[in-house]
């Protein structure tokens, strides 16, 4: 990947920022435009995490891959057969006895992070299949193992896993629309446009500053993989993710710091091509 020297200061000072932390954490920024993808930053981007609620990108990149193959279709209705999840999402408080789309899983799993939404897609494909889809498509480090609120699973070890370097590739090849396909990328692109969970590297920024990602958390644990569209500017990926730290505040100073540090970076130099 191409490097870029307008970026050395705000590298530098991203690493002054990160030698103070106390926990692991991962960050990963890119420039990116349709033909060309330009590093920021990066580091610990090889790092697993438990990967919380951004395990819903790598699924939606699942179902949009088996529709590709002809295995799914967006419209086709499926009825609510897993037990209601609780934490996010609104589907459970729902009529459970009409069927839901595809679309509509992929809708709610995306903009309000519903986890009944995301149990049953992951029903309907299986975990094997899911796994086998993302590895086909080049994410050997993200693995999916459970489903969402399985708090039993999670005692025991078994968690869904990711890393920054993973899901920073799905974002850049989204933004390109070259992730399962033009039409593919478009359709997720306007999902993840939609997500109504915006309080980590959106936090500190303007409001003109347009967002598609997706943020996770859980005790000990917050993410956030963010495409970040500066008004009349470039546009860039950022990944933020932090596990093992005593407070969230502290990791959501931590991802506020380093949001606000890469847009004004971003934003300065306007240009979206590599030098």
């Amino acid at each position: 990947m191409k490097q870029d020297a307008r970026y050395l200061p705000v590298q530098k000072a991203l690493q002054g920022v990160l030698a103070t932390v106390t926990f692991p954490c991962a960050v990963h920024a890119e420039l990116l435009s349709a033909e060309d993808r330009c590093l920021i930053f990066s580091q610990n981007s090889n790092l697993p995490f438990g990967a919380a609620s951004i395990i819903k990108l790598p699924v939606l990149v699942c179902v949009a891959q088996l529709v590709e193959l002809g295995d799914l279709v967006w419209d086709r209705p499926i009825r609510l057969t897993v037990a209601a999840p609780h934490g996010t999402g609104l589907l459970e408080y729902l009529d459970r006895s009409r069927p839901w789309s595809v679309q509509d899983l992929c809708i709610m799993m995306m903009g309000v992070s519903d986890n009944m939404a995301c149990n049953q897609l992951i029903e309907e494909i299986g975990i094997e299949r899911l796994n086998d889809v993302l590895h086909d498509l080049g994410y050997e480090a993200t693995s999916i193992r459970r489903r969402m609120m399985d708090h039993e699973m999670l005692a025991r070890g078994i968690d869904n896993s990711v890393t920054a370097a993973d899901i920073a590739d799905m974002l850049a090849r989204l933004y390109a629309h070259r992730l399962v396909s033009n039409e593919a990328s478009q359709r997720m692109l306007g999902y993840l446009r939609m997500n109504q969970l915006k309080d980590l590297i959106a936090w500190t920024l303007p409001g003109s500053a347009a967002l598609a990602g997706k943020t996770g958390g859980m005790p000990g644990s917050l993410l956030d993989a963010e495409l970040v569209s500066v008004a009349d500017g470039p546009t860039y990926s950022l990944c933020v993710f932090a596990s093992g730290f005593d407070r969230a505040v502290q990791a959501k100073r931590l991802m506020t710091e380093v949001s606000e540090r890469v847009y004004e970076a971003v934003s300065g130099g306007r240009s979206a091509d590599c030098i």
